[in-house]
């Protein structure tokens, strides 16, 4: 008989798959990331979230000449002397000077139109819009808005007969005229108020 061989099965290696701890790592850094962004957007709204937020918009050099509360007060004396004013208010919050002047109640629209010019001139030579109006190459300055109306809108007042003017000056803008009671597109507002 033959001598039989043997043979040694061959051991089969075992192939052992890495986990690619590259891959995983790079994964985990990658979700941890926003996570951790979003805790620490909530930790800081949490932990502040009983102070108001405090900031400027103005920088070194801006609203410079300033305009002081002896200015304002100086404004609304003027602007009060105006013919036709029944009352005249002049505030100036968030560097902007508005000067509100309730005429007459049965004041015409040429007539508003030609107190708002007399008080933008007199606000002009108090404090001059080249100098306090218009934004400079050292920083930005104040913006003006002068209100005139005839009256408030109530139940003795209709809407129909209001008159509203307002002039604009903008520190990097240019003066404008706009009748706010009076549509730019009459066609639409037919549209919008069918």
């Amino acid at each position: 008989m033959q001598e039989e061989k043997t043979r040694k099965p061959k051991r089969i290696k075992k192939v052992k798959r890495k986990q690619g701890h590259k891959l995983v790592w790079i994964t985990l850094i990658l979700i941890a990331i926003p996570i951790v962004f979003v805790l620490y957007v909530v930790a800081t709204s949490a932990i502040g979230g009983d102070r108001p937020v405090e900031g400027n918009r103005f920088q070194d050099g801006d609203l410079d000449p300033k305009i002081t509360t002896e200015n304002v007060a100086e404004v609304q004396t003027k602007v009060a002397q105006i013919d036709g004013v029944s009352d005249a208010t002049v505030t100036l919050e968030s560097a902007t000077l508005r000067v509100n002047l309730d005429c007459a109640d049965d004041a015409d629209q040429a007539t508003i139109n030609q107190i708002t010019e007399e008080a933008y001139s007199e606000v002009n030579k108090l404090l001059p819009i080249e100098t306090y109006f218009t934004n400079t190459s050292k920083g930005k300055m104040y913006d003006l808005e002068v209100d005139g109306y005839n009256y408030v809108v109530d139940n003795s007042h209709p809407q129909s007969g209001q008159i509203y003017i307002k002039i604009t000056k903008t520190a990097p803008g240019k003066k404008t005229t706009d009748v706010l009671t009076t549509p730019k597109d009459q066609e639409l507002v037919n549209e919008i108020t069918r």
